[in-house]
């Protein structure tokens, strides 16, 4: 068990550290964007197309985060009444469906992914001389459906052999 919540918050702060760096990205690079528009008539020609993509790594790394701290959304209104062996098996029920409902969204992932790769020739800009292709940075969708469902099973496992360590209740 130990070993596991080791895992998991080595991972946590990880995907922590990078949410920050691509938040810090996306609000330095909108800001330059403003600044470039408002008082030279330019800007970056790639930076509107980078920062939808950013937008899509924060909102992964931050569900993944939400997955861990248990902070996703969920009504129990009807559970919290429950006694506490039967919340355990049912929360224990509830993560690991949505681990393997993550199971088969990192498979739609891959599959979105390397149809990229296949069929799409077309850069979706150039950075410093090199072609930036989308694909590389559509790879956060099944790496971070796969980070959302290990944080499920984690939970999973954990309620499962010691129970809740503490109360996320929303209802």
């Amino acid at each position: 068990m130990k070993i596991l919540r080791s895992i998991e918050n080595a991972l946590g702060i990880t995907e922590n550290a990078l949410l920050v760096i691509f938040l810090t990205v996306t609000v330095v690079m909108a800001f330059l964007q403003v600044i470039l528009r408002e008082f030279w008539s330019t800007g970056i020609i790639w930076g509107d197309v980078f920062l939808r993509h950013l937008v899509l790594w924060i909102g992964f790394f931050g569900a993944a985060l939400a997955a861990k701290e248990s902070r996703h959304f969920s009504i129990n209104i009807i559970t919290k009444r429950l006694p506490s062996i039967i919340q355990r098996m049912i929360q224990t029920f509830l993560d690991l469906t949505a681990a393997v409902v993550c199971y088969f969204l990192v498979q739609a992932g891959v599959s979105f992914v390397s149809d990229e790769i296949r069929y799409n020739t077309q850069p979706l800009f150039t950075f410093m001389g090199k072609n930036v292709m989308s694909y590389y940075l559509e790879i956060i969708i099944p790496i971070g459906f796969g980070l959302i469902g290990l944080h499920f099973l984690f939970r999973a496992i954990e309620v499962a052999i010691a129970g809740p360590q503490q109360s996320t209740e929303v209802g």
